[in-house]
């Protein structure tokens, strides 16, 4: 009887252990806290304002924080503020990621680490309707502007020969410079979806489009998109498992299709 009840009380430890386990399998490696996210939110279908969603802003970057959220068990706060100030946001210690169609470049990795690319997309040119410009070499010796901080900036300055380069803080800035010529510009480079969107929003008194666009096709380069962390930081290979994990599955494509196409 003695050997019966120490058999069962064994299987009953044993059933309690898996439970244990179980359960301890199933908590989300975040669980519990609350992550301050710094993005810029003027990069149209990637974040902007929404007056609708719950978080205050609607985008593929918003719909993959939240998704993210969902499966790491954090809750988070968005800390808005102009592009150029977001790297320097991580690395002072005021956010745990960036979020904002941010791009990896050699120069940022210095001083800020990154997740797997999460999106890609090409490159758009932005001129006035009038304009002659239409393909990568029509872009020489032209004063053509981008986002303060966007990974155009080294494009522009490094690819484009005899180019002047200006910066505006944000895409919706970068389309009106383009339209009223502010200093002389004559192009803007965003994100061929941000230049679509530029050609079908910056209109005159009647309605009709100010801008143009084209795919800016040159050595195949193409923007790719990345999720940024203060060096050294815990969360990146969490976010990047969690990250490939909606790649393999297809929830990213989906979210690409929804937001981009």
């Amino acid at each position: 009887m003695k050997k019966l009840t120490a058999i069962l009380t064994a299987i009953m430890l044993t059933a309690c252990s898996v439970s244990v386990f179980a359960a301890e399998a199933e908590e989300k490696p975040l669980e519990g806290k609350n992550l301050t996210v710094a993005m810029s939110p003027d990069f149209m279908y990637f974040e902007t304002v929404s007056e609708t969603e719950e978080c205050g802003y609607e985008g593929l970057d918003i719909d993959i924080l939240k998704s993210l959220s969902e499966k790491l068990g954090f809750t988070f706060t968005i800390s808005p503020m102009a592009f150029s100030s977001l790297i320097g946001t991580l690395q002072t210690g005021n956010a745990d990621l960036v979020i904002s169609g941010m791009s990896r470049t050699d120069e940022r990795a210095e001083v800020v680490d990154f997740s797997i690319t999460y999106a890609t997309t090409d490159f758009g040119v932005v001129v006035r309707t009038d304009s002659d410009i239409d393909s990568f070499e029509d872009l020489e010796g032209k004063t053509i502007c981008c986002s303060q901080g966007a990974s155009q900036e080294s494009l522009i300055q490094n690819d484009i020969e005899g180019a002047t380069l200006k910066t505006y803080q944000g895409q919706s800035a970068v389309g009106l410079a383009v339209a009223e010529a502010s200093d002389g510009v004559d192009a803007g480079i965003t994100s061929i979806n941000g230049a679509k969107k530029l050609s079908n929003t910056v209109l005159d008194d009647n309605g009709e489009p100010l801008l143009k666009y084209f795919v800016m096709d040159y050595e195949g380069i193409s923007d790719v998109y990345n999720i940024a962390f203060p060096k050294g930081s815990e969360l990146l290979p969490i976010i990047d498992e969690a990250l490939q994990e909606m790649i393999d599955s297809g929830e990213m494509e989906e979210l690409i299709q929804k937001w981009l196409y």
